[in-house]
């Protein structure tokens, strides 16, 4: 049985890759935006065992006492209005910010009250 030694060598390149990039810790960045779906504003609680808050593209959502998150990150096609404490904020499309806060509320941009 004759074995091909280019199928050889690029299963073990596939294999070491492979090998290589699971061994890469993600980030809580990379790890949100990886869960954040396309078409939807992500907002994660800063507890760490609490399930992402998602708003859909368009939609705007008001979090009565505020919602502490870690992270927002933005997969939709516009910018958001994030309304917060102690800041407000404009999240562009595709963005993502790290920061711990409180969010009030969000919605799609047109004109973000400072």
């Amino acid at each position: 049985m004759k074995i091909n030694r280019n199928v050889m060598a690029a299963t073990a390149i596939a294999m070491t890759a492979a090998a290589t990039f699971a061994a890469q810790p993600a980030t809580a960045a990379s790890q949100i935006a990886a869960v954040c779906p396309t078409g939807y504003l992500c907002l994660q609680p800063s507890a760490s065992s609490a399930k992402a808050v998602l708003v859909k593209q368009g939609d705007s959502r008001s979090f009565s006492g505020g919602l502490q998150v870690s992270q927002v990150t933005n997969q939709t096609g516009v910018a958001y209005c994030v309304s917060s404490a102690p800041y407000g904020y404009t999240l562009g499309a595709r963005k993502t910010v790290t920061r711990t806060h409180t969010v009030l509320s969000v919605k799609p941009a047109g004109f973000c009250a400072a």
